[in-house]
Formats: structure tokens, sequence, C-alpha cells
């Protein structure tokens, strides 16, 4: 669990920084849609809201999530610095990555539930009106997420269209 002792610490150290007297609660989750080897960990770091007031929660989320997206692009390179970035050894470079999600107040886990909503809408909509379905305005790591959720219906597949900052999702039918 030294991993998990880190990540508590810097998350800690880090919001220290920031001005905000909180702590973190870190749980090492089961399994994740991103986890790609058996070293990998799905880290949860919890940011408590014991002393934080209302104003205070609301900047750490920031408006549509910045900042606690934003802490969590952090954690997630920082906390994998230890990972090598050459290409040559590709399989190597995921080998000890570990995943943060930073959750404060709720917010993580309602945004999962409505990625998952707007995701499961898709594959209704495209079983029902046999056509595609593009799901506008979703980050790269919100679109990984229904792409890797998606995987398990096997009568739908999904591809990203377009370039950044207008690529979108599109969810379609399996062409048998």
């Amino acid at each position: 669990m030294e991993d998990a002792s880190a990540s508590t610490n810097w998350l800690q150290e880090l919001l220290s920084l920031m001005g905000y007297a909180a702590s973190v609660n870190t749980k090492l989750l089961e399994s994740s849609p991103e986890q790609v080897s058996a070293n990998s960990r799905n880290y949860w770091l919890e940011i408590t809201t014991d002393g934080l007031g209302d104003q205070q929660i609301q900047r750490l989320i920031g408006q549509d999530g910045i900042v606690i997206d934003s802490l969590q692009y952090l954690a997630n390179t920082l906390l994998n610095n230890h990972v090598s970035t050459d290409v040559n050894h590709s399989e190597d470079n995921h080998q000890n990555r570990n995943f943060y999600t930073v959750e404060l107040n709720g917010y993580r886990s309602e945004y999962l539930a409505n990625l998952n909503a707007l995701a499961e809408k898709a594959v209704q909509t495209v079983r029902e009106t046999q056509t595609e379905f593009a799901i506008k305005q979703l980050s790269s790591a919100d679109r990984r997420y229904i792409h890797q959720m998606l995987e398990a219906f096997p009568d739908i597949e999904t591809y990203s269209q377009g370039k950044e900052p207008n690529r979108h999702l599109i969810v379609k039918l399996v062409q048998i």
C-alpha cells in the first residue's frame, strides 16, 4: 500500500499548499476499465469535506469540474512519474501504472453515474433506431470511459470521430 500512502500524502500536501485544511481518504478499488495489467491499481482519493465550507468545496470542484479534473490529471501524471515513457517498452509502460480518481462531496460519483446513463441512452437509441448515435462535448477521458464501458455490449461498437476540440464519440450497431 505504498502507492496509497504516497498518493494520500501528495494530495494532502497539494491541498495544504492551496490553502485548504482537508484530509484525504484513499481506497484501493478491485478493478477498473482502465486497468491494463495485474500490477496496475486503481485508487480512489476522496477529499473529506470536514473543515471545508461550501464555497471552498465549490472552488475545489470548479466550474464544470475543471479544478477537480485538473487535480486528477496531476495525480495521474505526477504519481506515475516512475513509469517509463520509452516507446520501445510500451508494454512495460503500463506495467506499474496506477490510476487515480479524485472525489469530493460526491461530485465524481454523480458525474460517472451521468456518463453511465448517457452511454445507456445511446445504446438504447441505437438499438431502437438502428442508426448511429453521436455523443458530443466529451473530454478524451470521458470518451475512453464510455468506449471501455460499452465493450461489454457485443452488439455495439464505438469509435471517435473528428479533431479536438470537436472530437466526438459514435455509438453504432455491429455490422454482421
